[in-house]
């Protein structure tokens, strides 16, 4: 059997693009990570995408691992056109912060 070699995410800003296709479950345990890593975190998302970086902001603030700090929405001028974008400024809480550390070791 093939054993799939898998590679650990590590951001290297507090910036987490999410894409359209992601599922939510994936973004949600993504954005814990980059919440792992950094204090603030910005999700960005495109068009489509948008709804599913709301439904993880969403989620993180239900289950109190995080606040949301603000919510921006711009037009992104593209090559062809353009589209809606929008920023969730995140902040850990500090029992979101022990928790997250205990769920993911890295």
């Amino acid at each position: 059997m093939d054993q799939v070699k898998k590679n650990p995410i590590d951001p290297k800003d507090k910036v987490f693009q999410l894409r359209g296709s992601a599922k939510p479950r994936t973004s949600f345990f993504v954005s814990k990570i980059f919440l792992k890593k950094f204090d603030e975190v910005e999700i960005h998302a495109l068009g489509d995408a948008i709804s599913g970086a709301v439904r993880c902001a969403e989620t993180l603030q239900r289950q109190g691992l995080a606040t949301i700090q603000k919510i921006e929405t711009l037009t992104q001028p593209l090559e062809r056109g353009q589209k809606v974008k929008i920023i969730v400024s995140l902040r850990v809480t500090p029992d979101g912060k022990r928790r997250i550390n205990e769920e993911i070791k890295q």
